[in-house]
């Protein structure tokens, strides 16, 4: 489990973009360049945030060679 500090940061980089499915790239750039990867538990996070499937976002996620899990 990740320390709240992680989520308070995501929110911050989440209230950057608006909440829909196209900011998902940008978002999860951003958590990458805090944190030098992508953490899992983050990623659900946001596709919570941004009201799609967690299957949705890791599909994305992972089709992109420059994400870190």
């Amino acid at each position: 489990m990740l320390d709240i500090s992680y989520y308070e940061k995501t929110d911050e980089i989440i209230a950057q973009y608006t909440c829909e499915e196209k900011s998902l790239i940008p978002i999860i750039q951003g958590i990458q360049e805090e944190y030098r990867y992508l953490p899992p538990e983050l990623l659900t996070y946001v596709a919570e945030k941004l009201g799609i499937s967690e299957a949705k976002a890791y599909s994305v996620a992972s089709f992109y060679e420059n994400f870190f899990f």
